[in-house]
C-alpha cells in the first residue's frame, strides 16, 4: 500500500501546536503555514485520530507504520524543525 497523506493548515493569527505521537514530534505552525504528515497506513483501522487540547493545540496518533514517517512543513521537509519531550528522570 502507498503512502497516505495528512495535512493541517493554521488558518489563524497565532502560533499552533502539532504532537505526532508516540513519537512524539512536535511542530511548531505560524499563520498560513501547512504540516503534512505522509506514512504507510493500516488498511483495517482509521488513517488518524485527532484530538484538539486547546485552541493552539493539537495531537495526532497516524495509524500504521510510522517508522518512515515524512514531516513537511509548505512543501518542504521538516523533521529538523521537531522537538520532542524528553521523559522525566
Amino acid at each position: 500500500m502507498g503512502k497516505a497523506s495528512q495535512c493541517f493548515s493554521n488558518q489563524g493569527s497565532a502560533p499552533i501546536y502539532v504532537s505526532v505521537e508516540p513519537c512524539p514530534e512536535c511542530f511548531k505552525l505560524m499563520p498560513k503555514e501547512e504540516l503534512t504528515l505522509r506514512w504507510h497506513p493500516d488498511p483495517n483501522h482509521e488513517l488518524a485520530r485527532i484530538e484538539w487540547i486547546n485552541d493552539k493545540e493539537l495531537v495526532v496518533w497516524p495509524n500504521g507504520n510510522i517508522d518512515d514517517i515524512e514531516f513537511l512543513i509548505d512543501g518542504e521537509e521538516a523533521r529538523h524543525k521537531a522537538w520532542n519531550f524528553d521523559p522525566p528522570d
